[in-house]
């Protein structure tokens, strides 16, 4: 896990966001999911090895129930690293699972799993998972050099997990736009518009053989302006 950037990243924007802002950011995603209740976010665990003192979430350690993680052994790799989330919120008895992004670098990946039994077990998950989000695509290629959406595959097949345990989960996309100004780069690394994070995530869903109406219900996507003169 990287140390959190000072002034710019997916990050340092989702704690700008969460300390000064979360009426705005709650309010934001309240538009795109329509909750019924409350929005209530999870304080994150601690980690005293990084400068924050803070970490994140992994994969099912918020449920902290042993029979859960039993199954998720069974189901997903022990090994390398698991799916971390940059936040999670509940509303009522539905967790939201929180990916937060602000330069398109970060979507993109390829399966890094090098044991057999590592790619046997992703690929046994991800033929779940194709059928759930009903995908035109193969575990195979999911799971292939080619496929440079693995991390967005990998969420999927977690939701997938939770449903199939009667786990209601869902996923939120918090796509920050002007959030990337790294030093250096007079802005030029960030995504400037929805309609730029929109074609993004289009390529993404391509190249898993998905499509928004596949998904709606299951993945979220809330757009927030860091460089907002209100909010």
């Amino acid at each position: 896990m990287a140390e959190i950037a000072l002034g710019y990243g997916s990050e340092y924007q989702l704690f700008r966001f969460l300390g000064h802002h979360r009426n705005y950011l709650n309010k934001e995603i309240a538009n795109v999911i329509t909750p019924n209740s409350e929005i209530y976010w999870l304080d994150y665990p601690p980690n005293y090895g990084r400068f924050s003192l803070d970490g994140e979430f992994k994969d099912v350690e918020c449920f902290n129930n042993q029979n859960i993680t039993a199954q998720w052994k069974e189901y997903w790799p022990q090994s390398g690293n698991s799916q971390n989330w940059d936040g999670i919120f509940k509303v009522n008895d539905t967790w939201y699972f929180v990916e937060a992004k602000a330069h398109d670098s970060e979507v993109k990946s390829s399966c890094g799993a090098t044991s057999e039994s590592s790619k046997s077990k992703i690929r046994k998950a991800f033929d779940e998972t194709i059928s759930f989000v009903k995908s035109t695509k193969t575990a195979d290629y999911w799971i292939s050099k080619d496929c440079k959406s693995y991390q967005l595959a990998n969420r999927l097949a977690f939701i997938n997990f939770c449903n199939k345990n009667q786990i209601r989960a869902k996923l939120v996309y918090i796509n920050f736009i002007n959030g990337y100004d790294k030093p250096g780069t007079g802005g030029t690394l960030n995504v400037k518009s929805k309609e730029d994070w929109n074609s993004i995530w289009e390529k993404e869903y391509e190249d898993l053989g998905i499509s928004r109406e596949q998904i709606n219900g299951i993945l979220y996507h809330v757009y927030i302006d860091c460089s907002a003169k209100e909010l």
